[in-house]
């Protein structure tokens, strides 16, 4: 069965989580493995032109994404859209955190130490993890799950169920757990696609179906 676009605005949505993925990976390759993208790339000018072009389009993509939804709806259903969008537009908004981080740091004329990349990582893991496991039962509780559907059904104890909504996360804990055995770091490159799809999987599956309600991302 393949994958039909209902939602074409969702879709913009999810596409905005997995570009900024993408970026993200790009950026911790660049850190940890120089050996394949070759120094500099962190500070390189032609690099950051890009992700600011991308960036702007993944707000662009956020915006139209939820517009309709915040506008469409009104009560807790309008509150809950509002909060999702204030996620969407955080989550995609890393890259250019990193850089204001970055020029405040003045890491641009200098490579950042590993001790500051390794917390920035656990504080977006960290980030990620409130946005992708908390805020849901958050915007679950504010509407109520008997509203939701399909996206409101509890998991129970069924191991596929969990498998199929949280797979992309118990990748990202297999890596970081085949790294921390192997004492290796190439592999952390592949955690931020990964912490993106988890994130864009609500609204992919969205993009699958058209619904009466349109703000139930």
């Amino acid at each position: 069965m393949g994958f039909r676009i209902k939602d074409s605005r969702a879709f913009l949505g999810a596409l905005a989580l997995l570009i900024v993925g993408v970026i993200m990976a790009f950026k911790v390759g660049f850190f940890f493995a120089p050996d394949i993208f070759g120094d500099g790339m962190l500070t390189s000018r032609w690099w950051w032109e890009i992700v600011l072009n991308l960036q702007i389009l993944c707000l662009a993509f956020m915006w139209f994404c939820h517009h309709d939804r915040m506008v469409q709806s009104d009560g807790r259903w309008r509150m809950r859209a509002v909060v999702n969008f204030i996620v969407g537009i955080i989550s995609v908004s890393y890259p250019v955190m990193l850089l204001l981080i970055g020029a405040y740091l003045d890491w641009f004329r200098a490579v950042p130490p590993e001790a500051s990349v390794i917390k920035l990582m656990l504080m977006a893991i960290a980030l990620w993890a409130f946005g992708a496991f908390v805020m849901p039962i958050f915007t679950t509780l504010l509407v109520g799950r008997e509203n939701l559907g399909e996206s409101g059904q509890h998991l129970g104890l069924n191991p596929m169920a969990w498998l199929r909504t949280f797979w992309p996360s118990f990748i990202v804990a297999l890596i970081i757990a085949t790294e921390s055995v192997r004492g290796s770091e190439r592999l952390y490159m592949f955690v931020p696609i990964f912490m993106y799809l988890q994130g864009a999987l609500p609204y992919l599956n969205k993009a699958r179906h058209a619904s009466p309600r349109d703000s139930d991302i």
